[in-house]
């Protein structure tokens, strides 16, 4: 049997676990650090781009005239136009692989569910920006889903998202794989923090943090396999 201060140790290395990761899915999305080095031109809310499992990201000087193409996202071929006073997303119909001209075109809805249609003006983005940043849900005319488009400048720099665009200061980043709202999965953010892989966290930090619980779940196991081994 095992003695009193083991079976403590053992309970509380239980509760540790269960409480670590409990606290880990509630961490707030604006206390998450940028990494080594930034995603982005400028400082943003990370609660804007966190958790997109693929993203584009262009600026004005990324358009060749009034398009910007790209390939091969979220199993699409994108367009993405400007008319120097707006832009547009739509991604391309393909019949049995070849593109004939035919576009799904998308629309930018915004946080608070107003939707701006298929052409989103610099005027709008300013005036549903806050400190010059906002994302929109983008939808298809069908009403299937086409990830999130993020929009931001450096209000320092530019005053509205227009004077942004003429100064080649406003960028875009076209995201998917992000659940807005969702609660994180706990059991997939403890595995990234014991495999030392929880995005855009220096493996130092996570080398740190992942101590305590290594050495808990070690003790459990530990002590499991001592009390169940068979008497000699």
């Amino acid at each position: 049997m095992a003695e009193g201060g083991e079976l403590r140790a053992f309970m509380f290395c239980l509760t540790f676990i269960t409480m670590f990761a409990l606290l880990l899915s509630t961490i707030p999305t604006d206390f998450q650090g940028v990494g080594d080095a930034g995603d982005t031109v400028i400082p943003i809310n990370p609660s804007l781009v966190t958790g997109f499992s693929e993203s584009e990201s262009y600026s004005k000087a990324n358009f060749t005239g009034t398009y910007y193409e790209y390939d091969s996202f979220n199993s699409r071929d994108w367009i993405a136009t400007s008319d120097g006073n707006s832009v547009s997303l739509s991604a391309k119909k393909k019949i049995l692989g070849l593109w004939l001209g035919g576009l799904d075109i998308s629309s930018f809805i915004s946080e608070d569910g107003t939707n701006r249609g298929i052409t989103l003006a610099w005027t709008e983005i300013t005036t549903d920006a806050d400190e010059g940043a906002v994302r929109y849900t983008i939808e298809f005319d069908n009403g299937n889903a086409a990830g999130y488009f993020v929009c931001y400048w450096n209000t320092t720099a530019y005053a509205t998202a227009t004077l942004a665009w003429a100064g080649e200061g406003l960028y875009f980043i076209h995201g998917v794989g992000i659940e807005a709202n969702a609660a994180r999965d706990i059991g997939s953010l403890l595995v990234s923090l014991l495999l030392l892989q929880i995005p855009e966290v220096p493996v130092l930090v996570g080398a740190l943090l992942a101590t305590g619980p290594w050495a808990c779940i070690i003790f459990v196991f530990w002590y499991v396999i001592k009390e169940t081994m068979p008497f000699v």
